[in-house]
């Protein structure tokens, strides 16, 4: 199971690099564009706004779980007992588990409604509809790493394990 998380967020962070790659770029392109030759890309702004950005930061929230790189508030956790704090962690991620399904449904619905209607962006013609898709993919691979974060945390109590190596989330190089 570690493998198969492995694999899927090296490609959704693979597709999220290539996202912001393209976004730099875009935005390049349309600053040069308008500057030297008073030609902007057409629908720049809407490329970068509704494709490019919701893909680099949706398709990014389960490799930031892998990889425990979210935020841990340090100063309450390192009073607690190890068992307390399993239990602290099981309970977390068996509720961000429940958050993420519920965005990951919740969008999903979303975004077959702007199907229905053919969402485009603002006032040009660019279809926006697909990019919805990009919430419930992304929350929906959240949630299964949440939720073997918190089966691995239940099985191995004593550290937390690093979804993208298996090992102790400690021992992962600065």
């Amino acid at each position: 199971m570690l493998k198969l998380i492995r694999r899927l967020e090296w490609l959704l962070s693979g597709l999220a690099a290539l996202a912001l790659l393209l976004m730099m770029l875009v935005s390049l392109g349309n600053a040069l564009g308008r500057t030297w030759f008073q030609t902007p890309i057409y629908g720049a702004n809407e490329i970068v706004a509704q494709w490019f950005l919701p893909a680099t930061v949706l398709l990014s929230i389960a490799g930031a779980q892998v990889w425990k790189e979210h935020i841990d508030v340090t100063l309450a956790i390192e009073a607690l007992n190890p068992r307390n704090l399993a239990w602290i962690r099981l309970i977390v991620n068996v509720l961000s588990a429940a958050l993420c399904i519920a965005f990951a449904w919740y969008g999903f619905d979303e975004a077959l409604k702007q199907t229905r209607i053919g969402a485009t962006a603002g006032i040009t013609s660019l279809p926006v509809w697909p990019s919805y898709y990009l919430v419930p993919l992304g929350f929906a691979v959240a949630t299964i790493v949440f939720a073997l974060d918190a089966w691995i945390g239940f099985k191995k109590p004593e550290h937390p394990l690093n979804t993208g190596t298996g090992k102790p989330a400690s021992d992962i190089d600065a």
